[in-house]
């Protein structure tokens, strides 16, 4: 049983009973938003983990496993009552993802080991998933999801209320681009999943500088550096996209996706470095940021700039701060 961090209090009724109380219903609440706040509610549900992470960090285990347990039980009876079963398996999954996390960071694992075993465990459950789907559909699944993407494409071209040629043709376009887009969801699965283990890191590292006092991990973010062997993830990758085969060129194109993700994390570490060396003001930093995650280019080069700190280390260019998260 892990100890609590210096000068927070044990899990008590009297003392913590609101805070526990808090982190369970927003446990909920966020993984509720997922279905009944369309758009936004999906951003948002990305951090259903959080709680649970932040709860086991402050209090430790066993003591902080109240906030998973009954954040599971809660949620699967309102799910249930909502006719929303199916759900439930993925808030499920998703908790056990933070109650991971928080015990890696209590435990003093290495960034790279606490991002990296959340996201395996997210994806063995999505690998059992998908054997149950196969078995189901009799093996017929990658064409149920392509007739699925085709019937959306088409009912979205429809809303738009226009029989014009060039309507008619971007769908034509959009239905060809379906079973490019099908054969890269594991790579872009992984991808999300990665990104979003590192987005609760980093919820969960703020609240550990700000209520604690102390980071939780002794590496900085600002100073992460993905493992040099990824580099030949890339190469391998480009060199399967010339190939004749089509299977060996989506196999390929879904390993620089994944590789793509670490090396866009690295990029927004070294982007990070210096806007702490620069001590750029809150709003700057929120615009910089924004451009990078949403504007296609700018991520692309991103990705590409943490590819060449393999190479160039960008951040030995200048003296290294000391950065506290």
């Amino acid at each position: 049983m892990s100890a609590p961090l210096e000068n927070l209090p044990e899990l008590r009724l009297g003392s913590a009973g609101k805070e526990f109380l808090i982190q369970t219903v927003l446990t909920v609440g966020l993984f509720l938003s997922i279905t009944l706040v369309p758009l936004v509610g999906f951003f948002s549900g990305l951090l259903t983990p959080a709680p649970t992470v932040i709860a086991i960090i402050r209090w430790g285990v066993p003591n902080a496993l109240l906030v998973p347990g009954c954040s599971a039980l809660l949620g699967s009876l309102i799910l249930y009552l909502l006719n929303l079963s199916d759900s439930i398996p993925y808030l499920v999954a998703l908790i056990g993802m933070g109650a991971l996390m928080g015990f890696g960071i209590r435990s003093g694992w290495s960034t790279q080991k606490t991002v990296g075993l959340a996201s395996l465990f997210i994806i063995g459950v999505a690998g059992l998933f998908l054997i149950l789907a196969l078995t189901e559909s009799k093996g017929e699944l990658v064409q149920l999801i392509e007739q699925d993407m085709r019937g959306g494409i088409s009912a979205a071209m429809e809303q738009l209320g226009s029989s014009s040629i060039e309507t008619k043709e971007l769908e034509s376009k959009l239905l060809e681009t379906v079973p490019l887009i099908v054969g890269i969801l594991p790579g872009m699965f992984i991808s999300c999943t990665v990104g979003m283990c590192w987005l609760n890191l980093l919820i969960s590292r703020r609240y550990c500088h700000t209520a604690a006092g102390v980071p939780c991990v002794a590496e900085k973010l600002a100073l992460w550096k993905s493992p040099e062997f990824f580099v030949w993830f890339v190469i391998a990758g480009g060199l399967m996209l010339i190939l004749p085969e089509d299977d060996l060129k989506l196999a390929g194109l879904n390993l620089i996706i994944v590789v793509g993700t670490a090396y866009f994390l690295q990029g927004l570490a070294i982007v990070s470095f210096y806007f702490e060396r620069w001590k750029l003001p809150f709003f700057v930093k929120g615009f910089v940021l924004a451009i990078l995650f949403l504007q296609q280019f700018a991520s692309m080069a991103t990705a590409v700039l943490g590819l060449f700190d393999v190479w160039f280390d960008f951040r030995k260019l200048a003296k290294k701060p000391e950065l506290d998260r």
